[in-house]
């Protein structure tokens, strides 16, 4: 909540961890921050390749496992673009692990978090799971 996109405030987005993704449930155990290598807009967030391959590093040497990723928008209510759509199905395909899907979190820019939405991500589709 503290990157919530306000009206003055560019997008901000970053990676989710859990220490077990071999489970029914996933309970994301770190977040991470936006880079400031990460490129960011109003309309825009796209982030930093190597930054975000450290921080998945180093989360992996402490027991997390990437399992998706997060941005804000600045609707009430947000819906994925279809950047957003190409850009984690992208992320799923290219990245080295054995999940089934990856998570794909937009944070609403109201500060009810409930707002938010909330998709998985098979490197083909993604498939809505709800507003939180």
């Amino acid at each position: 909540m503290k990157f919530r996109q306000t009206i003055f405030r560019k997008e901000a987005g970053g990676l989710l961890f859990c220490s077990n993704p071999n489970t029914n449930h996933i309970n994301i155990s770190y977040i991470s921050s936006p880079s400031i290598y990460d490129l960011r807009s109003k309309y825009f967030f796209k982030s930093d390749e190597r930054t975000s391959q450290d921080i998945i590093n180093k989360q992996f040497h402490q027991g997390h496992h990437y399992v998706g990723d997060w941005h804000t928008h600045a609707e009430k209510v947000p819906t994925p673009s279809e950047q957003d759509k190409k850009t984690i199905c992208d992320i799923y395909r290219k990245s080295n692990h054995h999940l089934f899907y990856i998570i794909f979190l937009i944070v609403s820019s109201e500060k009810d978090f409930s707002k938010s939405y909330l998709a998985l991500a098979d490197g083909n589709n993604l498939y809505s799971c709800r507003h939180i």
